[in-house]
């Protein structure tokens, strides 16, 4: 390969951290330099400190004092640190801003899959009315991350409603299955519109155990790839999706190194995190959408009457029932029309003491296109 293309300039590049992704990063620089200038148009070449670029691999917000030390001297930085964009990201692009550096971070969200370039640039004359993501390790971080860049409005971690994945019950699992349902740990950040107060907007933004139509992409995701599908008026549905490792993850990390490179042969800037529409966020009560729930009842006559009457005092309706027998046991598997949290949480005390309900076993929320069928 010709190098004449960059041997008229050389930026230097130091890499912050010694775990596996800072490992595999260096790697890559080493063996596929030539190439690697050759896209920038400037030679790269590996330094341990005054760099003009800098890719930080850390995992914590430790590395706050050295990635802003780099940007108020007007170095361009390249970070697949979740927690340090999530908690600092607004203070870390006005520095960015204020000097004259770039701040990417495609790789903070979701490892190698390339969502934040779409948010921040390909839609950028769209607008975004859902995100929805099953990440391998998903946490509140990437959501506030995803919620701001797809709403263009300032989303804290605290913002973000959080919820662990626990042992899934097999009965409910089977029961969901023969629904068409698939359980996964879902990433969901969606813009709530209230046409009835004059059209005012929300946001929801969480994380917790949710069903997905078993036909929705993402319930097809298994690990270790993770993917993120991104709702929006002009372009629907698009999906993006990867494979949650240390090398795709640096893959990441060495596209936005080459175009912080080339921005700064070129004189460009990386584009920039909007807060413009400051939507406000949800409170949770107020957020809608669908359940399941599996109810342990007493098997006789009127049992489901009741039932469906205590979600009719709430203003929950009900979309399917089924009913189903282990052992001694009867078991009704409700699916709903999409309701308030609150509604639904009051519908869930009234039937934890109603006479016909022995138990409420599960309930989980339903994502996605409706349930049909």
């Amino acid at each position: 390969m010709t190098t004449r293309h960059f041997r008229s300039r050389s930026l230097r590049v130091a890499v912050l951290g010694t775990g596996a992704q800072a490992g595999e990063v260096v790697r890559i620089i080493a063996e596929s330099g030539d190439e690697l200038s050759a896209r920038a148009g400037a030679r790269l070449t590996l330094v341990t400190d005054a760099a003009d670029l800098v890719v930080d691999t850390t995992a914590t917000t430790e590395s706050l004092g050295a990635v802003l030390g780099a940007l108020r001297a007007g170095r361009s930085v390249v970070t697949a640190n979740t927690a340090l964009i999530a908690s600092h990201g607004a203070e870390l692009m006005s520095a960015a801003e204020e000097f004259g550096a770039d701040l990417c971070f495609e790789a903070a969200v979701a490892g190698g899959v390339p969502v934040v370039r779409p948010l921040t640039q390909s839609l950028s004359g769209d607008r975004v009315r859902e995100v929805l993501g099953v990440f391998a390790a998903a946490d509140a971080h990437a959501a506030a991350i995803l919620a701001t860049l797809a709403f263009h409005t300032r989303v804290e971690v605290t913002d973000v409603h959080f919820e662990e994945f626990g042992v899934a019950p097999a009965h409910d699992l089977a029961a969901a299955d023969a629904l068409s349902l698939r359980l996964r740990q879902l990433t969901v950040c969606t813009r709530i519109s209230e046409p009835e107060d004059g059209g005012k907007e929300w946001i929801s933004v969480r994380v917790h155990p949710a069903l997905l139509p078993a036909a929705h992409p993402l319930a097809q995701v298994e690990a270790p790839f993770s993917a993120v599908t991104v709702d929006a008026e002009g372009a629907g549905r698009l999906m993006f999706s990867g494979r949650d490792a240390t090398r795709a993850t640096a893959s990441a990390l060495l596209g936005d190194l080459v175009s912080a490179a080339r921005n700064r042969v070129n004189g460009g800037r990386a584009p920039r995190a909007s807060y413009y529409a400051e939507l406000p966020v949800a409170p949770f009560g107020d957020i809608p959408t669908r359940y399941y729930l599996n109810l342990r009842v007493t098997d006789h006559a009127g049992a489901l009457a009741q039932v469906a009457s205590i979600f009719a005092d709430h203003a929950v309706s009900i979309e399917r029932v089924r009913q189903e027998h282990h052992g001694d046991e009867a078991h009704l598997i409700v699916l709903t029309h999409r309701a308030r949290e609150s509604a639904l949480a009051d519908t869930v005390d009234a039937l934890t003491d109603a006479t016909c309900v022995s138990a409420v076993l599960t309930r989980w929320r339903v994502e996605g296109a409706p349930v049909t069928g």
